[in-house]
C-alpha cells in the first residue's frame, strides 16, 4: 500500500502513517520488497529523505542480497506461481542476463523501473550514489553461515536478538512450490493465457499452486533450474560486477560474503518431467480443471462452488476422465 502509493506520487498515505507513530525518540520499521523500485529513484528517494526529516526520522536503508543464481531461481519459480508469464527456465534466465523480467510491466505507477535487477552493482546505481553523500544505507548478504535472516536483521541493527519475538503465522511464510507445483504453473500459465485470462483478474493467484500441492499431498524436493554449464556462464557474466559491489559495499571480495556460492555451482538440476504419457495427463487434467476454477473466479455463478468441489474430487479419484 505504501509503496504503491509513493510510486504514484502519492505521499498522503506515508505522512499519515508517520504522523500516527507518536513513540518519539524511537525507530520505526516499514519492510516491504516493493520498496526496492520508489527508493531507487533519485527524485523518489531525495522526497521521502526530507519528509523523514521533517516528521523527525533520520532515513536507514537496509537491503538483504542474494546470489545470483539463488535469486534468479527463486525469482523464476516466484513469478511464475502468480502467472506473470509462461517462460522456460532457460528463456527466463536469458532475459534475466539481458536485464529484463518476463510478464512484468516496466513501469510502476509513474516510476519507470530500473532495468538490471540481478546485477547489483548497476542496479543499486542511484542507492550507492546517495551512500556516498552521507544515507545510511546497509546490505545484508541473505542467509549467511546459514543464519536465520531475521536474526541477521536484527544483528545488523544492533538489536538483541534473545527477546521475546511473536513467531510470524504459516500464512505469511513465502513459501516456494515443489519440482511439479512448477511445472504446474509453467503449464496453467500457458493455458490461461490461451484463454486470454491475465494475471492481473486472478484473485489470490500466488496460492493457486501452493493449496493445489497440499490437497493432492505433494510434497517434492524444491526446483533448481540451473545444471553446471547455466550456472557457470552466469557466475562468470556477473563475477566483474559482484567483486565491484562487494568491495565498495563491505571492502572485501565477493567470495568472502558468499563463501558458499561454489555449493550452487556444482548443485545438480531438479525439476520434474512426466514418466508416462498417463502421468502427463493427470496434469494436464488438473491445469484444465484449475483453469475452470479460474474462469468461474472471474465470472461467478450460484452452482460454481459445487461444480468445481465435485470436479476437483473427481480429478483426484480419476484424473484422466477430467478432460
Amino acid at each position: 500500500m505504501l509503496a504503491s502509493d509513493i510510486c504514484k506520487g502519492d505521499w498522503s498515505s506515508l505522512k499519515k502513517h508517520l504522523n500516527s507513530h507518536k513513540n518519539k525518540g524511537k525507530h520505526l520499521l516499514i519492510s516491504a520488497e516493493q520498496f526496492a523500485v520508489p527508493l531507487n529513484d533519485p527524485k523518489t528517494l531525495r522526497t521521502l529523505q526530507k519528509l523523514a526529516l521533517r516528521k523527525g526520522f533520520k532515513l536507514e536503508i537496509v537491503i538483504f542480497i542474494r546470489t545470483q543464481l539463488d535469486y534468479i531461481n527463486s525469482r523464476y519459480t516466484y513469478s511464475l506461481r502468480r502467472f506473470y508469464h509462461s517462460a522456460s527456465f532457460e528463456e527466463f534466465l536469458a532475459a534475466a542476463i539481458d536485464g529484463r523480467l518476463p510478464g512484468e510491466s516496466p513501469a510502476r505507477g509513474n516510476i519507470q523501473k530500473r532495468k538490471y535487477l540481478f546485477d547489483f552493482w548497476s542496479y543499486f546505481q542511484p542507492l550507492l550514489e546517495a551512500r556516498r553523500q552521507g544515507l545510511k544505507l546497509q546490505f545484508i548478504p541473505f542467509r549467511a553461515n546459514n543464519q536465520d535472516p531475521f536474526d541477521q536483521f536484527l544483528e545488523e541493527l544492533g538489536l538483541p536478538a534473545n527477546e521475546s519475538w511473536t513467531q510470524g503465522s504459516h500464512r505469511s511464510q513465502n513459501r516456494s512450490p515443489g519440482i511439479r507445483g512448477v511445472w504446474l504453473s509453467h503449464l496453467l500459465s500457458r493455458k490461461l493465457q490461451e484463454q486470454g485470462i491475465s494475471h492481473r483478474r486472478i484473485e489470490g493467484s500466488s496460492k493457486i499452486i501452493l493449496k493445489e500441492e497440499a490437497w493432492r499431498g505433494w510434497n517434492d524436493p524444491y526446483f533448481w533450474g540451473f545444471n553446471s554449464r547455466l550456472a557457470r556462464s552466469t557466475h562468470a557474466h556477473f563475477q566483474a560486477h559482484n567483486q565491484r559491489f562487494a568491495k565498495e559495499v563491505w571492502g572485501c571480495r565477493w567470495e568472502k560474503i558468499f563463501p558458499k556460492e561454489t555449493q550452487y555451482l556444482e548443485r545438480k538440476r531438479c525439476r520434474y518431467r512426466p514418466l508416462s504419457l498417463d502421468e502427463e495427463l493427470r496434469m494436464h487434467a488438473i491445469a484444465d480443471h484449475l483453469v475452470r476454477m479460474i474462469e468461474h473466479r472471474c465470472h461467478p455463478q450460484p452452482w460454481h462452488v459445487i461444480s468445481d468441489s465435485v470436479e476437483k474430487l473427481l480429478s483426484k479419484l480419476q484424473p484422466t476422465l477430467v478432460a
